[in-house]
């Protein structure tokens, strides 16, 4: 029993070595770094928030709302049409993603609704603005338009997540899941971000990019807390309320997407019937990436 229990010892203590030896969390995001980063940046009541706001003056304002694990520069060629159109574009990273903050606090449906609606009051973008939302996202912009309906005017979901997206139940785990996290959990969703960048020219630079993000501490923390709580969770009662609006709503969904699925795009062409939808062929839950001339020209063409 003795030499059963020092091996356990041994043990544990090795897999507490591997897990600070293999962590990529090495940089701080602090005022210096982020002179040296460049870009723009506002203080919100939970941390220092990544922004870009571009395009002219007068512009309709289209507020551009990323999904759980990539940055703002998901957006970067839908800025480029939009602004090329006319219209004026915010987007930014949300808490615990980009060069923003990734403050200790519990990373839910409440607090990037928080966030979104915070900067935009910050910003004095006063007048009913359009809100398009890609996959959690998506959630974001419903929640934010069912319980602030007169600060939307028109609404974009893009592959959006409604309910019933599966997360492996090791996470959910105390240790074991930050354990897991640390050892397969960065790997895994750099694998899936390369899929969604498959084919598209500037696969390098981004995916260098979505590493660099990894490396700031708190990323992890920010990763596991948005798994376990209900920023991945039911937006159902959202998409009713928003349902019941009188509002000019667009759909989008890659027809090969595996992660939100036709069973999901059922449910809120459901709850929601009067919406436009355009199911987007060849192509998965990379939508904006893969088929960026289609996003654009549905985007471009509703919201004017």
């Amino acid at each position: 029993m003795k030499w059963l229990s020092a091996l356990f010892v041994v043990l544990i203590l090795i897999l507490v070595g591997i897990y600070y030896v293999i962590d990529p969390e090495k940089g701080e995001l602090n005022e210096a770094v982020r002179a040296q980063l460049g870009g723009t940046y506002i203080q919100l009541s939970d941390g220092m928030t990544h922004y870009k706001l571009e395009g002219p003056d007068n512009g309709q304002v289209v507020v551009l709302v990323h999904g759980g694990t990539i940055p703002i520069w998901t957006w970067d060629k839908q800025i480029k049409a939009l602004t090329g159109a006319g219209f004026r574009t915010l987007t930014y990273d949300k808490y615990g993603r980009g060069y923003s903050d990734r403050p200790d606090v519990t990373y839910d449906q409440a607090l990037y609704q928080k966030q979104l609606l915070e900067l935009v009051d910050k910003l004095a973008l006063t007048e009913p603005f359009d809100l398009v939302g890609l996959s959690l996202g998506g959630g974001t912009a419903v929640n934010v338009t069912a319980h602030y309906p007169d600060r939307v005017r028109k609404l974009v979901l893009i592959s959006p997540l409604i309910n019933n997206f599966k997360i492996p139940s090791f996470f959910h785990i105390p240790v074991f899941g930050e354990f897991m996290a640390r050892i397969a959990g960065i790997r895994v969703i750099v694998n899936r971000f390369v899929s969604l960048f498959e084919n598209n020219p500037e696969s390098a630079k981004y995916t260098r990019l979505f590493k660099e993000q990894t490396t700031y501490k708190g990323f992890q923390r920010s990763m596991l807390s948005m798994l376990r709580n209900d920023a991945v969770g039911d937006y159902r009662h959202a998409y009713r309320i928003v349902g019941n609006q009188n509002r000019d709503i667009l759909l989008m969904w890659g027809m090969d997407d595996t992660e939100i699925t036709q069973e999901m795009i059922d449910s809120i062409r459901s709850l929601i019937p009067r919406l436009t939808f355009h199911p987007v062929a060849g192509v998965g839950h990379g939508i904006v990436f893969q088929k960026t001339d289609a996003v654009n020209s549905l985007l471009i063409n509703f919201l004017s």
